[in-house]
């Protein structure tokens, strides 16, 4: 599976998120919204004007590394699991002009690098405002790396 930044590359989809917890599923006809592989809700593409994330971002470029090493170090000394998991973020979707806000879950602890935020509103946006560009979603590797080119179009 490829990942940039909150995006990752799942069989057929998009996935917005942990896709192990809270996230998004972009398909060609949908917007999921899924808790692991629970569906909370199915959004026509037709009726989404706007997908908007509130996670926190950081200008270190390799945030899950660190977060990782530290992480792992402190339970090296302490010898058993921490339990510390990354709070989850949020999303804001407005459909049909109305906002709706749902928990959006996080890779790793700390904040994703800012500009692969900013490439995935950009790649968001894109796919709202350009509905045949939607067909690319069975192909979300591909995407991923255009959110990659659009991030490190802002870096």
């Amino acid at each position: 599976m490829k990942r940039y930044g909150p995006l990752i590359a799942v069989p057929e989809a998009l996935a917005v998120g942990d896709p192990g917890r809270n996230h998004l599923r972009l398909t060609p006809d949908a917007v999921i919204l899924r808790e692991g592989a629970e569906s909370r809700g199915i959004l026509s593409w037709a009726s989404v004007e706007r997908i908007a994330m509130d996670v926190p971002t950081t200008r270190f470029r390799l945030p899950g590394l660190l977060g990782t090493i530290v992480l792992g170090a402190l339970t090296a000394v302490a010898l058993s699991d921490l339990g510390v998991d990354p709070d989850d973020g949020a999303v804001t979707l407005t459909v049909d002009g109305e906002p709706m806000t749902v928990p959006l879950s996080r890779h790793h602890v700390g904040g994703y690098w800012a500009p692969t935020v900013t490439g995935a509103h950009r790649l968001l946006a894109h796919l709202i405002e350009n509905p045949e560009q939607r067909a690319l979603l069975v192909h979300p590797e591909q995407l991923v790396d255009v959110a990659a080119q659009l991030a490190r179009g802002t870096a």
